[in-house]
């Protein structure tokens, strides 16, 4: 069991991130997940714990991030999916013969937080499953996600995520009936 809340600050220095991670630690009793540094000189401190904890925690990291804040999110309930995410990279299992996965949604963001805060939006509103992730390496910051399920299922997810993630979004695709090469391999 994780959690049960979850906050994520990404600042815009590494010597800044883990500053942002010392005072969280220092305020509250919260686990630290990670404190890593991320492409374009970028730091995430991720966090988790109850939600008081979490709560005390996003405070003092806030404060102490300042102007190099790129984004946050706090969560005091993350959903089952979300938690795997955080050690993205993450390759999806094969889902070449999943039946159900008649759909995949493909969520673009342009912070780590905003592709969090989408996920857990999309999951909690609709049975689709998290399929593969990215955060930051290798993607100037960015994030995205895949997420697989009936199309009707992915059309509100979709709408979950757009909605969460915001002026934050940087694209949003869906592929009813992919391709069966395609299907399980989108990014091999």
């Amino acid at each position: 069991m994780r959690g049960p809340a979850l906050g994520v600050v990404e600042s815009s220095s590494v010597a800044r991130g883990i500053v942002v991670a010392d005072a969280a630690l220092k305020r509250s009793p919260a686990l630290l997940v990670h404190s890593r540094a991320t492409s374009g000189g970028k730091h995430l401190t991720i966090l988790e714990g109850g939600v008081a904890e979490i709560d005390e925690a996003m405070a003092a990291a806030r404060a102490a991030v300042g102007d190099r804040i790129v984004d946050s999110v706090l969560l005091a309930a993350a959903d089952a999916q979300v938690w795997p995410m955080l050690g993205a990279p993450i390759s999806p299992s094969d889902w070449t013969d999943d039946e159900t996965a008649e759909a995949v949604a493909i969520v673009e963001t342009r912070t780590v937080c905003a592709a969090i805060a989408a996920a857990d939006a999309a999951v909690k509103c609709a049975d689709v499953i998290v399929r593969d992730v990215r955060f930051a390496v290798d993607l100037a910051g960015k994030a995205y996600f895949t997420l697989t399920g009936d199309l009707d299922a992915i059309g509100a997810s979709a709408q979950a995520a757009r909605d969460a993630a915001g002026d934050r979004l940087v694209e949003l695709e869906v592929i009813a009936q992919p391709a069966p090469e395609l299907r399980g391999r989108l990014f091999r």
